[in-house]
């Protein structure tokens, strides 16, 4: 039996491609940057993800505008999400590493320091006993 009613598939042109990898990679961003600060305290390691995702995210738009040739191109709509997304990453990202650079300098402070330090210890032994409470 003939079926006509099929419609063909309709193929995603490479700036179609490009901007849904620009709106993953935006997102993937803001996810990343927002771990970023308690990661950085936790690990002690300073791997900015959200960063580098942002700019991954930023570069793939552009490309994605690029790559359609037509006359009177506009700019892909997941594409512009991307680019918009990867920018709030790098924002959040420069956000939350200026904030771990003022946190360094302020425990290196001889009044402010000490008393940080034993406001995060006592944080600690609190959330230690939460943990080791049993529950009803």
């Amino acid at each position: 039996m003939n079926n006509t009613s099929k419609k063909p598939r309709k193929t995603s042109s490479s700036a179609e491609q490009l901007a849904a990898c620009s709106l993953i990679s935006g997102i993937a961003g803001i996810i990343c940057s927002l771990f970023y600060l308690p990661f950085s305290l936790v690990s002690g390691k300073n791997t900015p993800m959200g960063l580098i995702c942002g700019v991954i995210g930023i570069v793939l738009a552009i490309m994605a505008k690029n790559a359609d040739i037509r006359p009177g191109k506009k700019y892909p709509g997941k594409a512009l999400a991307g680019f918009i997304f990867s920018v709030i990453a790098i924002a959040l990202t420069m956000f939350f590493f200026y904030s771990l650079i003022n946190y360094y300098d302020l425990l290196r402070d001889p009044v402010k320091g000490p008393q940080i330090n034993q406001l995060i210890y006592q944080m600690q032994q609190q959330l230690q006993m939460q943990m080791q409470a049993p529950a009803n």
